[in-house]
């Protein structure tokens, strides 16, 4: 059977990330993105991915605090493995505004 690779790159959420406490004073912008490999799909016959349900779960982080990007993504990387025909998941975060040097700071959890 054919796997079909979904991918969603850098949807922007703003929340409270971080253990310091200028990340924890304000908000600040989180990219996250995900690579889901799914089974079982057969566009021909109707039955594909809907990849609604993860955009929306990320997007319920908007506002809400968290300690770390490993948390976060383990969170929605869960979320992912729960959903019918998720055979693999690789879920990554970025913060792109932690140091004015580099393009961002993040975290990758695969399986």
């Amino acid at each position: 059977m054919a796997e079909m690779i979904i991918r969603l790159e850098e949807l922007e959420i703003t929340m409270y990330l971080g253990i310091h406490d200028f990340e924890r004073a304000r908000p600040q912008r989180v990219l996250i993105s995900a690579e889901i490999t799914v089974t079982g799909t057969d566009w021909a016959a109707g039955k594909f991915f809907d990849y609604d349900p993860v955009a929306e779960f990320v997007r319920a982080f908007n506002g809400t605090r968290i300690d770390t990007q490993e948390e976060l993504v383990s969170r929605i990387h869960t979320f992912v493995h729960s959903l019918e025909g998720v055979a693999h998941a690789a879920i990554w975060s970025k913060k792109p505004d932690v140091y004015p040097d580099a393009k961002a700071v993040g975290v990758v959890l695969r399986g």
